[in-house]
């Protein structure tokens, strides 16, 4: 989830107000630079009207060729800029700053100040920005030259750059803000999306009883409340098929007994062969049946939770002992290889003996009946960090990757022919999990397959 929708928000949220506050911040200083050197250019262009006007009204007669020296010394300029007064083909006729002389023709805010519009130039000396603006000096709406103001402009750059500097810093700080409120805003619905999801696992591995928290009457609170009824309506027909399942196989169990008991009756007062072999296998069959009926009986109960578990202090090393010896001349009939390689001499757990005795068995039946002739069963025990663990390995055929994953579910059985009636292994975690412990299986095909149960210390 963190590298989900959490991360797609967080950038999101920040790619967004990034893309605004740059927007922002460059209109605002596009404006500033505007204003500031609009400003200039009218302080300029102001003084080049005023100058035009003065030389209209007291020097209309003369020639600005004679009059311009004496205009540039009489007439009081109210900005520090270099002033030049320039003739119709482009000679500076005064200059405040002793330049020489010069013929400007060729610059196009001189071109555009003789033509009779205000010309504007902004470059720079080699060392300062300027700004030049050349304003037509009119008789009778008629320009007979210009008068141009050179002005620097490099503290207009400089207070330029400490704004922008400002805005910079200021944006800086609200992307940051935003950052951390997006994470905030972000974590405000990727948690309780977390907490459907670890609610909707527990669920889809059988723990129908968990309930997801509403804490806002919004989507995602819709989402767990139609999660929540999802889990009560599969709880209410989980239980109802338990229920049917307990009651079917008690209501099958009276007429196998019978079944049994008159095919055990008539073996006996039977002399024909034939008769005898088909009374047989109806008695074998009806043992295979009730215990089938046994391993529903008993997975139905423990679904439910009707089993009650009698906890004691049991010495497993003893009991695993106890198992192996048992299922020992099955292995030496079937030239299987089954040892005890590593256990503690005494391992005292909590547990409930007759149903861990039950794991033990399913477990090491399954590893008898898929290991082959010159097989190897080996169970190893110890106990690290709390935590006691079996662990029984076996080199038979192994489980297929496909069936791995579901192989300890109610009902499933495997690919390979004589996998069950797929429920020893679905009983053996159901009393795994009652015990607060955890049944792992991994395989290889062709290789064999390691079962691993985990037990707390209680």
């Amino acid at each position: 989830m963190k590298k989900g929708i959490k991360k797609r928000l967080v950038w999101s949220y920040l790619i967004l107000i990034i893309f605004t506050v740059v927007l922002y911040e460059t209109i605002i200083l596009s404006a500033l630079y505007t204003y500031y050197m609009g400003g200039v250019k009218q302080a300029l262009r102001d003084q080049g009207s005023m100058f035009s006007t003065f030389y209209e009204q007291y020097f209309e007669s003369g020639n600005l060729s004679n009059q311009a020296e004496q205009l540039l010394s009489q007439y009081h300029f109210n900005i520090g800029a270099q002033v030049q007064i320039i003739d119709s083909d482009g000679t500076v006729l005064a200059n405040t700053h002793d330049q020489g002389k010069l013929n400007l023709a060729a610059l196009e805010d001189v071109k555009s100040g003789l033509n009779g519009t205000t010309g504007y130039w902004v470059g720079d000396n080699g060392g300062e920005q300027l700004l030049a603006v050349t304003q037509p000096i009119l008789v009778g709406n008629e320009p007979i030259g210009a008068v141009r103001f050179i002005s620097s402009i490099d503290n207009l750059y400089s207070v330029f750059i400490q704004n922008s500097m400002m805005l910079a810093g200021i944006g800086i700080i609200v992307i940051l803000l935003v950052t951390c409120i997006s994470y905030f805003l972000a974590a405000s619905i990727t948690k309780p999306i977390s907490t459907i999801t670890l609610a909707a696992e527990q669920m889809a591995a059988g723990f129908f009883a968990t309930r997801i928290p509403k804490k806002k009457d919004d989507e995602i609170g819709k989402l767990a409340d139609t999660l929540n009824f999802m889990a009560r309506e599969v709880e209410k027909h989980e239980k109802l098929k338990n229920e049917f399942i307990a009651s079917v196989s008690h209501e099958l169990r009276t007429p196998l007994t019978s079944v049994k008991g008159w095919a055990v009756t008539l073996h006996s007062l039977s002399e024909d062969q034939m008769f005898k072999e088909g009374l047989e296998i109806i008695s074998s069959e009806s043992d295979r049946l009730n215990l089938m009926l046994g391993d529903l009986l008993d997975l139905s109960s423990l679904s439910t939770g009707k089993v009650e578990f009698l906890l004691a202090n049991i010495d497993l090393s003893k009991l695993i002992r106890e198992v192996a010896g048992q299922l020992h001349p099955r292995a030496e009939r079937q030239k299987v290889n089954l040892e005890v390689i590593r256990m503690p001499e005494a391992l005292i757990v909590k547990l409930d003996r007759n149903r861990m005795k039950q794991v033990l068995i399913n477990i090491l039946d399954n590893a008898l009946k898929f290991t082959p002739q010159n097989g190897r069963i080996t169970v190893r025990v110890e106990r690290k960090e709390g935590i006691t663990i079996i662990e029984i390995a076996d080199t038979g055929k192994g489980i297929p990757p496909d069936d791995l994953p579901a192989i300890t579910k109610k009902f499933y059985k495997g690919k390979y022919r004589g996998a069950g009636t797929g429920l020893g292994l679905a009983i053996c975690y159901e009393i795994i999990q009652a015990h607060g412990g955890n049944l792992e299986l991994n395989s290889k095909v062709g290789e064999g397959t390691t079962a691993t149960i985990s037990l707390p210390h209680q």
